[in-house]
């Protein structure tokens, strides 16, 4: 593949997407200088070791519709790349039940009142739209739409504001399609009855049963990224801030970073970014015009607080993880690391990671760490999956940048930034955080790989943005 005279390009990010580009433009030929600010590359795809324990930032599954992403994922890996079928359930009104919801589970297992309420309401619902059409122009009226009013404010309606901090009516339609993994409950209940065994016209892909894991942490695809990166030259800078991106109006020139306290400036040719896209923006020297900024103080992303406990119990549960819509419970969900591989605990123990959603500088961000390990402790107890005197040891992470938010107004504020970024040919956004797009870590994978191709072949913007942009479950 010809360079097209790219002598050195710089990747701002050391997660999947930008190991990704940094070795496909490595193995090319070109120069690369990758730079991450923490002191390990991986990002939200990385793993952690401690105390002989192995642990990732919440619950990850790799599987791919794009037979090239998963046999490249199996060369990294080899053997250690193991089959799995995932298990998940939801906890709510003190008892379990399936997910993705099953209309048997879901109506037998809710309180009979509950669940006869639930359904009276959603069959008054489907009678009104017959005569008033329903429109979803939120994600509340997309779900309520979809399962009545009832399970909407038992179920969806308190998750959603839990994890994501907003009112629904003030998120997107569109998220609701990704986040909602079946169609609706008239499906469900057709199902359930055998009335409906093939295509439900929902064009939408399905929630991954079977996916792969590899057995020392989901950070051995990043590892084996880095690898690769480095064997064909690139350089990988870890605790490597990036303070400033240089441009001259028609392309990016040079980035600043600093390390150990001083400051380096790197020429380039180009640049594939990573970093979150308001962060990039802000980067820009010189300064984007006043309402560029402004779109960029406006994007918001969901920060996550994660808490690791080491638990001295074999197991806690079959589930690889199972979400708490309770507002009252103070993590959104939690994920046992030993049903993902057996690898990732002593023998005899296991371990539990909890996620804590929260807005940079919110009450829960601000709140002492042992007053969130008591409140996660206590509520673990009174949810009958741990007793206090099993927890061994624990510590703290913490994401800044963890989901993208999408609120109603989000498309006109990525348009202003993006019409910006248009300006500079010789830059490329991939990843979830540069795209605000909730993809997979396949997608992230093959975003990177698409960042170095439109390079290398001059072709900028014919890849990337296609790839994770069809109607598809992320989870």
């Amino acid at each position: 593949m010809e360079q097209s005279g790219l002598q050195r390009v710089a990747v701002l990010g050391g997660g999947v997407a930008g190991l990704s580009a940094a070795w496909k433009l490595a193995e090319a030929g070109v120069g690369v200088d990758l730079y991450e600010a923490a002191p390990v590359l991986g990002g939200m795809a990385g793993s952690m070791h401690r105390n002989g324990y192995i642990w990732d930032f919440g619950p990850h599954r790799f599987h791919s519709a794009n037979p090239v992403i998963i046999n490249t994922v199996k060369e990294l890996l080899g053997d250690d790349l193991r089959g799995r079928q995932r298990k998940t359930r939801v906890y709510f009104m003190n008892r379990f039940f399936d997910y993705p919801l099953n209309a048997s589970n879901l109506l037998t297992n809710l309180p009979k009142s509950v669940a006869a309420l639930s359904l009276a309401d959603f069959m008054l619902m489907k009678l009104r739209q017959k005569f008033k059409p329903a429109v979803d122009d939120s994600f509340e009226s997309w779900v309520v739409n979809r399962f009545g009013r009832r399970l909407y404010d038992i179920y969806f309606g308190p998750y959603t504001a839990k994890v994501w901090g907003r009112d629904p009516k003030q998120l997107s339609a569109s998220w609701a399609a990704q986040r909602v993994a079946v169609v609706d409950l008239w499906d469900l209940l057709l199902r359930v009855t055998k009335l409906r065994r093939g295509d439900n016209g929902f064009h939408h892909s399905e929630f991954k049963d079977d996916f792969w894991y590899p057995r020392y942490g989901i950070g051995q695809i990043a590892d084996g990224l880095a690898e690769r990166a480095t064997a064909h030259g690139a350089t990988l800078h870890t605790s490597a801030r990036v303070t400033a991106v240089e441009h001259d109006g028609s392309a990016i020139r040079a980035v600043r970073y600093e390390m150990n306290g001083i400051e380096h400036i790197q020429e380039c040719d180009a640049v594939v970014n990573t970093l979150p896209l308001p962060l990039l923006v802000k980067l820009l020297r010189p300064e984007p015009p006043a309402e560029v900024l402004a779109a960029a103080n406006a994007l918001d992303y969901r920060a996550m607080i994660f808490v690791f406990l080491e638990i001295d119990k074999p197991s806690v549960t079959q589930d690889h993880w199972v979400y708490f819509p309770d507002p009252q419970i103070v993590f959104n969900r939690i994920s046992e690391m030993k049903n993902f591989s057996e690898d990732a605990v002593p023998s005899g123990k296991t371990s539990l990671t909890l996620e804590i959603t929260c807005d940079v500088g919110d009450e829960i961000w601000n709140t002492p760490e042992d007053e969130l390990l008591r409140r996660s402790i206590d509520e673990l107890v009174a949810c009958g999956l741990i007793e206090r005197h099993q927890v061994l040891g624990h510590f703290f992470r913490r994401l800044r940048y963890a989901y993208p938010t999408y609120d109603i107004e989000f498309e006109s504020k990525i348009g202003h930034m993006a019409y910006q970024l248009a300006d500079y040919g010789n830059l490329v956004n991939a990843g979830r955080q540069a795209l605000f797009r909730y993809v997979n870590t396949d997608h992230v994978m093959e975003m990177g790989f698409c960042a170095a191709e439109e390079l290398l072949e001059g072709a900028l913007g014919s890849r990337v943005e296609r790839v994770g942009s069809e109607q598809v479950w992320f989870g």
